[in-house]
């Protein structure tokens, strides 16, 4: 676990508990020179590259194109780069993270938040001038410039109205005033983090302009309330029915009172309070991966294979797209239990394997030969578990 009283490289020196305690989801933090020791992964071609494929989701974006703020969906072609306009244009590559090891490594080095709420890295290419118009995202974001620079221009909830550009696919603001207080020239290495709902600005300097951008998983509260609702009512009570008793309150027999609603109140809130439901709906959401048509789970002939190979010793990694998290039962029937997720899924095991579920989610390469399966009768199900989610995968095939 991050000890958040230690200097962080990331945050320029300060520790994670002065970011949590000043600026997380308050105010946004310019950081000079937090990106140390990273070698850009990809070039501008490499990233181009990239956005031709069909199973990578790409965009870009042209201020003055066909029409203002012209936006076109991947996968592209190499005549789609080689009628771009010269400058202010911008390409948006997502979840850059699931095919670049060296940018999963950069995403973790954010871990110092909860990891299951981060969501993947999205990296920019913008020529000169190249922008996607002012706008406000309603997550956290970690803003990483990697190459060249970008002016990025921020305002508060509170300094801007939300309406937007008519006629445009893009929610760009038609009003942005500048605050001249927030208004940053960010160069390779610098670091801008910005709270939801603080709309920003970004415009490319040079031609050499490379942001990633590290977001954070924030599903709406009526999102939310679906899916509790959906996973209250996986087990149906049919004898469960609203049965208000009668009320002096009220009125006329077609008056509903406040008595009625308060009771129906009290009934609702007795459904949502039950932790460990509401824990397993928000673990299965969170650990969902980004991309799950690519994560279909082993069969049993694949799981027992690689299960295998796991025994003997084969090299297992933890793939860049693998999501996992862990909770704590708290039930009284589940008491000394946790609840793993990973991609999706869950699985309850002995809490006595707290420790390896936290290994595997900081470690990424692993031999299982010298592991002894004994030890506890929920590690060799665990290792399956993880292994048939693909949260676990083989580095390499062997021979047979």
């Amino acid at each position: 676990m991050t000890d958040l009283n230690t200097p962080l490289t990331i945050l320029g020196g300060m520790t994670a508990q002065t970011f949590i305690d000043e600026y997380w989801q308050k105010k946004p933090l310019l950081i000079r020179g937090g990106l140390v020791d990273f070698t850009l992964p990809l070039e501008a071609d490499e990233l181009a590259g990239m956005a031709m494929e069909e199973e990578i989701e790409s965009r870009i974006v042209i201020e003055n194109g066909i029409r203002p703020w012209e936006m076109r969906q991947g996968p592209f072609t190499e005549d789609t780069f080689a009628t771009l306009p010269e400058k202010e244009w911008t390409l948006l590559v997502q979840a850059v993270d699931h095919w670049v090891p060296e940018v999963q490594a950069l995403k973790e080095q954010f871990e110092f938040l909860p990891s299951w709420r981060l969501d993947d890295v999205m990296i920019s290419y913008a020529t000169e001038g190249g922008s996607v118009g002012p706008h406000y995202d309603q997550y956290d974001v970690f803003l990483v410039q990697v190459s060249g620079k970008r002016r990025w221009q921020v305002l508060a909830p509170n300094e801007y109205q939300d309406s937007a550009i008519p006629n445009i696919k893009l929610h760009i603001l038609d009003n942005f005033p500048v605050n001249p207080d927030m208004d940053w020239e960010l160069e390779a290495g610098d670091i801008l983090y910005l709270p939801p709902n603080f709309a920003h600005n970004g415009r490319a300097l040079d031609d050499e302009c490379m942001t990633y951008s590290i977001g954070f998983r924030a599903p709406s509260m009526q999102d939310i309330l679906t899916g509790v609702r959906d996973k209250l009512c996986e087990n149906d009570n049919v004898k469960d029915r609203f049965a208000a008793p009668e009320t002096p309150k009220r009125q006329h027999s077609a008056h509903i009172s406040e008595d009625d609603i308060e009771y129906l109140q009290a009934q609702l809130a007795r459904l949502i309070n039950q932790p460990d439901v509401l824990a397993e709906w928000l673990g299965e959401t969170m650990s969902e991966s980004k991309y799950p048509e690519y994560l279909e789970p082993l069969n049993q002939k694949e799981l027992n294979n690689a299960f295998n190979s796991a025994k003997k010793g084969q090299a297992f990694i933890r793939p860049g797209d693998a999501r996992l998290c862990y909770y704590v039962q708290q039930g009284s029937e589940d008491k000394g239990k946790i609840r793993v997720f990973c991609n999706g899924e869950h699985l309850l095991v002995d809490a006595a394997l707290t420790g390896f579920v936290e290994a595997v989610c900081h470690q990424v390469e692993f031999d299982f030969s010298g592991l002894d399966l004994t030890q506890n009768t929920d590690l060799e199900p665990l290792i399956r578990f993880l292994i048939r989610q693909q949260g676990l995968i083989e580095l390499a095939a062997t021979e047979e």
